[in-house]
């Protein structure tokens, strides 16, 4: 301690405040504990406005306790986080109202609590000048685990009857928006069109399981031209991929509802078209879903396909697709979930001439035992094939069932427990 009585206050200044924001979730606990080593340190910390940037609603918290941390923030931006699941809706509605009276200095909002939904609508400011990102989430109830066993069911919560008014929002820096579990009611999603049009500076869009099973159909999309990342999560219907019109995406995720059954194929070749890293979930026993897609990503250099149902995996089309429909500049190929070796060994030869990168998880390596492939030399044949080649980088593992587990196969000689 002694040699560090001795560092330059603008030294000692820069020091602790890298320890303080090196966890931004125990930010102010870490200036707390740190304050109490020595007066010097104490006085260097309440004197440093950057520490004092995040505000963290808690379940022990007040507005009172956030009264001298925003004194000592000196004017400066800040961040505010919903993220303690246990805190009731009105300690942390009171809380947010304490920082409400400080919205043109927000910056950044996150919220993740079972009633993010409410929290949305009554008590995050309709006009925040400064804010670059806003992320909520609507988290399921943590059950005990008695009530667990008894009902296997987890607890989500259902959006109240409460509007989200997104026609009078106004966020004019917002770069980032994220909305998870918050659903998007008919009603208001011309309102939330609106909101889009008004914010059309946005940079990264993620909306993921905000739609209702029967979706409101807009007779238009939006136009996002400063739009380099979308996320569309668990779509019910192939017409929200209208809705987002972005010229010059770079990065697109899009994961198919499980509920959905019937593709209607839909023109989408310019809304996406610049894409050049490519991700789909859900998509590989939707063989016309996948080239409806795979049609409107042209540019599309990095693609990876996750199955999250791999029970029947008879009817997967993944590879059959990438055989019919080839992709001119794919570089790096990743799918979980591949059922046939042989049909993969005619992607990579397809695509050959571009691709560096091939990752798959497959669900042919262990031999399962209703396996189609009725001779397993043209399987090897293919696997030892892949493995040669010094074109691309090759890397391949077993696909794991819903529960973590590898899928059932022979016990003989034959089996592969690694590959």
């Amino acid at each position: 301690m002694s040699y560090v009585q001795y560092l330059p206050p603008e030294l000692l200044s820069y020091v602790l405040e890298l320890a303080c924001l090196a966890d931004a979730l125990s930010q102010t606990r870490t200036a707390a504990i740190l304050g109490g080593v020595s007066k010097l340190w104490r006085q260097i910390i309440h004197s440093t406005p950057v520490i004092w940037t995040s505000f963290h609603v808690s379940k022990g918290g007040s507005p009172e306790s956030l009264e001298a941390p925003l004194m000592r923030s000196g004017g400066m931006p800040f961040d505010v986080h919903v993220l303690d699941e246990e805190t009731k809706v009105k300690a942390a509605r009171e809380q947010l109202n304490a920082l409400a009276e400080h919205s043109f200095r927000w910056r950044n909002v996150e919220i993740s609590h079972p009633e993010a939904f409410t929290l949305l609508g009554k008590a995050v400011p309709l006009l925040l000048p400064k804010l670059r990102s806003l992320a909520v989430k609507a988290t399921s109830r943590r059950l005990s685990r008695a009530i667990i066993d008894l009902y296997f069911l987890p607890d989500y919560p259902t959006a109240p009857d409460i509007p989200l008014r997104w026609n009078n929002r106004m966020y004019p820096s917002l770069r980032c928006l994220d909305l998870c579990d918050i659903e998007l009611k008919p009603q208001e999603a011309e309102d939330f069109f609106g909101f889009l049009e008004a914010h059309s500076t946005l940079e990264e869009l993620a909306l993921r399981n905000v739609w209702e099973s029967g979706p409101y159909i807009p007779s238009r999309s939006v136009m996002l031209p400063h739009l380099k990342e979308l996320q569309l999560g668990g779509i019910p219907s192939s017409e929200i991929l209208r809705w987002i019109n972005a010229p010059n995406l770079e990065h697109l995720v899009v994961e198919k509802s499980s509920q959905l059954r019937y593709w209607a194929p839909v023109d989408i070749k310019s809304n996406y078209a610049t894409a050049t890293n490519v991700t789909l979930i859900r998509f590989s026993m939707a063989p016309d879903a996948l080239l409806n897609i795979l049609h409107a990503v042209p540019l599309a250099s990095e693609v990876k396909l996750v199955s999250k149902d791999l029970r029947s995996r008879y009817s997967f089309c993944t590879e059959s697709i990438l055989i019919e429909h080839k992709l001119p500049l794919l570089a790096s190929l990743h799918i979980q979930g591949v059922a046939s070796l042989p049909q993969l060994k005619a992607v990579v030869e397809a695509h050959k001439e571009t691709l560096t990168e091939v990752k798959v998880h497959c669900l042919d390596l262990g031999l399962p035992e209703e396996s189609f492939l009725k001779d397993y030399s043209e399987r090897d044949e293919a696997l030892a094939w892949l493995k040669v080649q010094a074109s691309f980088k090759f890397d391949i593992d077993h696909s794991l069932e819903a529960f973590g587990g590898r899928y059932r196969s022979h016990k003989g000689q034959i089996s592969r427990e690694k590959m």
